[in-house]
């Protein structure tokens, strides 16, 4: 008892310490990231001004000849926090008329690196209508250094052609930047330090509240399990530990009567029907049909419930995302590995913009083998369709080899991709295999319930059986190729009660 009360308030701190961590590093990230981005702006903003303030100055002082009153402006932007170079260069000679330079960077590659972005910007022609100030950003240097280079040109203001007459340089750095961050950075690691102390604190009081009655249930379930089905847990609260609480002690009452057990038994049946419907609503039964191709899935548990799961969602980019899987096991254990599938599949394509299927499948490996009292495993297919590219890609987590079939030549051939299945070793990798699709090719998943499928003599509709009726309903669309198949095999299998789960998606490019 006292190992189960250990064991809970230590889980409930850690829960309560990962969640404040990532919050407060979160906001840590996106505040680091943020201000970032507005120093960069308000900098690239301020320099800006100041470039084309010089220019108009430059340009009067070279007709004049006043080169101080240019020496003086840079003067004045060198005192800028980030100031690394500045000079007013002559269109005559290419050649500079007043220079500025922070000691602090006098450094060859950096000079190297100014000198030639210099002679790439003289290539360009200028011209006085439209002139602006524009930004080169040179980040090729050691450490986290980057280089904000500005170039203004400045014309003759009085004359009719506005002849060109120079260019303004000037160069900034992001020392200033980085150093805020890192201020910022230092402030927000001491918050997190205060706020973990403060989390840790809390976490242990309220784990301290919530095990209390978890061990009033725990030492109820063990007097009930010596025999005693007349104890009853006392129901020390109305929150969801109290129901819990209650919950247990109708349990109890139930044992008594083999008729009780028996209407508890029609209850889980009902329950395991309303199971059947749900699971079957997470697997998208209509067809997509978006003009540019077709996509159509079956699935059917041989045992109420079962661990098959397919799925196809559009991604934002356009691409078709299909997914089909095929849980160890049957039954209920099956199906709430496959409802954990769905919840990392499909959150992954929430979260995340950038949808690989090699990724997916390690993300969904990774989960299922950091789940310990999880004994499944489960084999899957990954495939992303580019419609624009006609392409096809996908990843194989030790799923059976996929059917494509090429409506040039009417072949359907079989196109097989090593991979593990994923649930058994979370450090599995996975490779991608890429098919360029043409108008009238097929892509056909299916789980082994399909061609699994036997009849009163023992036969199986077998790879073939499949085989000959994707190129015998190849002209079909999808639902029609889709019904006909199953119909098919429910007709194979007439009589016969199959033992394994069946599934099948076919996707049908136009």
């Amino acid at each position: 008892m006292g190992k189960l009360k250990s064991s809970i308030i230590w889980k409930v701190i850690f829960l309560i310490l990962v969640l404040v961590t990532f919050i407060v590093v979160s906001i840590g990230v996106y505040s680091l990231w943020t201000q970032a981005r507005q120093l960069e702006s308000d900098m690239i903003r301020n320099i800006t001004r100041d470039a084309e303030s010089l220019g108009f100055v430059s340009a009067r002082s070279v007709l004049v000849g006043d080169d101080l009153s240019m020496l003086e402006n840079l003067q004045m932007m060198s005192r800028i926090p980030g100031y690394v170079y500045g000079q007013v260069l002559s269109a005559r000679n290419q050649s500079s008329l007043v220079r500025r330079i922070n000691p602090n960077y006098e450094k060859d590659f950096i000079e190297e690196a100014l000198q030639k972005s210099l002679d790439r910007y003289w290539k360009q022609e200028f011209q006085a209508e439209g002139a602006k100030v524009t930004l080169e950003e040179l980040s090729d240097f050691p450490g986290a250094l980057k280089l904000y280079v500005f170039y203004y040109p400045f014309f003759h203001p009085f004359a009719a052609d506005r002849r060109f007459l120079g260019v303004v340089q000037v160069v900034h750095s992001n020392e200033i930047i980085n150093e805020r961050t890192r201020r910022t950075a230092q402030n927000l690691t001491i918050s997190m330090v205060f706020f973990w102390i403060l989390a840790g604190l809390g976490a242990a009081v309220l784990a301290r509240l919530i095990v209390r009655p978890v061990n009033v249930l725990a030492k109820g379930a063990q007097i009930v399990g010596e025999g005693n089905l007349d104890y009853k847990v006392p129901v020390m609260s109305e929150d969801e530990l109290g129901a819990l609480a209650r919950q247990f002690n109708r349990m109890t009452e139930g044992l008594k009567s083999a008729q009780q057990a028996k209407e508890e038994q029609l209850v889980l049946d009902e329950q395991i029907r309303q199971a059947k419907e749900i699971q079957e609503g997470m697997n998208p039964m209509e067809m997509l049909d978006t003009g540019a191709y077709q996509v159509k899935g079956f699935t059917r548990a041989a045992k109420g419930v079962g661990g098959d799961y397919f799925d196809f969602q559009i991604l934002p980019d356009g691409r078709l995302a299909v997914l089909i899987s095929d849980v160890s096991g049957k039954s209920i254990s099956a199906s709430l590995v496959m409802v954990l599938i769905k919840t990392v599949f499909s959150t992954y394509l929430e979260l995340f913009r950038t949808v690989r299927p090699d990724t997916i499948l390690t993300t969904i490996n990774k989960v299922m083998a950091s789940q310990a009292h999880i004994d499944k495993f489960a084999t899957m297919i990954f495939l992303l369709f580019d419609p624009e590219k006609k392409t096809i890609e996908f990843t194989n987590g030790g799923q059976g080899p996929l059917f494509l079939y090429r409506a040039d030549g009417g072949v359907c051939t079989l196109s097989k991709l090593p991979g593990l299945p994923v649930g058994i070793d979370d450090d599995n990798e996975y490779s991608i295999a890429r098919i360029q699709a043409h108008p009238g090719d097929m892509v056909v998943l299916y789980t082994d319930g399909i061609t699994e499928a036997f009849n009163k003599a023992k036969e199986q509709f077998d790879i073939s059986g499949l085989r000959k009726r994707i190129i015998d309903y190849a002209e079909r669309d999808v639902e029609e190729m889709v019904g006909q198949i199953v119909e098919d095999i429910d007709e194979f299998s007439m009589g016969t009660e199959q033992h394994d789960d069946m599934t099948l998606v076919i996707l049908k490019i136009k």
